[in-house]
């Protein structure tokens, strides 16, 4: 887990200090005035790694010591609906055997975008929850599905129709009743990073690294309905260190599959 700070951009508004102090007891920590100060010299002088700054535009994550640079932003979302809606259809939708009015669980959370593309076809009358474990990633999710501005509309409310939670997926599928939800969705950070996947950068370094483990999905199996979905890249050893059955579903490149476990 990231230790930070919160601060403002130079010469903040009233309502930028609110919003800082606001985000600060988010994550359970302190704001503190940026004055005339670099982010480096905060980090610095708060002796912590990272700092979330507020600004007009959007609450922004630095760690100055090695660059990094993290903010909420849907990635390929629109472009995957947009498939779909054209007739080419999506790989994950495919694995999820998804149709409008199901339930998802996606445990890895991250910036949202299956999740979105997921409501987007579940639609109105189904239901997806994302958890997130790390708080930083979490916590800019949470707010990021509700105010990030996004056309067309239905994108948007595809979004805010998203329960985003901070939490660790073992201990939320520990506490789940039984077949509560269709799918459940695993998307674990790889093992060996793709080498174009440079958008995913700052996600890789800041989120959790755990693999997804045979007694997690054995609970996300207790959870799901109708199947656990995995993502990860062809070639990945999980697989074969997993005691299930696992259906191989082809992603939308030569370089990702989804492994479907059925209860």
């Amino acid at each position: 887990m990231c230790r930070l700070v919160v601060t403002t951009s130079r010469n903040p508004t009233a309502e930028l200090r609110a919003q800082a102090e606001q985000w600060a007891r988010r994550l359970g920590t302190k704001s503190v005035a940026r004055s005339a100060r670099r982010l480096a010299t905060i980090a610095a002088d708060e002796n912590v790694p990272g700092v979330l700054v507020i600004g007009a535009a959007r609450p922004t994550y630095y760690e100055p010591a090695s660059s990094l640079e993290y903010f909420f932003h849907p990635s390929m979302a629109k472009v995957r609906i947009h498939n779909i809606k054209t007739g080419r259809g999506d790989p994950m939708i495919t694995a999820m055997s998804l149709t409008g009015g199901d339930q998802v669980l996606d445990c890895t959370l991250g910036r949202a975008a299956d999740a979105i593309v997921a409501s987007w076809v579940v639609g109105p009358r189904g239901k997806v929850v994302g958890i997130e474990k790390v708080p930083i990633i979490a916590q800019m999710a949470i707010a990021g599905l509700q105010d990030y501005e996004i056309s067309p509309a239905d994108v948007a409310e595809a979004m805010r129709r998203i329960k985003a939670y901070q939490a660790d997926y073992n201990e939320y599928l520990s506490n789940c009743p039984d077949n509560e939800f269709d799918i459940v969705y695993f998307d674990p950070i790889f093992d060996e990073p793709l080498e174009r996947s440079l958008a995913i950068v700052p996600l890789r370094v800041l989120a959790d690294d755990e693999p997804v483990g045979a007694g997690a999905i054995e609970q996300a199996l207790q959870v799901a309905r109708r199947g656990v979905v995995i993502k990860q890249r062809v070639g990945t050893g999980l697989w074969d260190e997993l005691p299930f059955s696992v259906e191989l579903i082809s992603g939308s490149s030569s370089r990702i599959e989804y492994g479907v476990i059925k209860p």
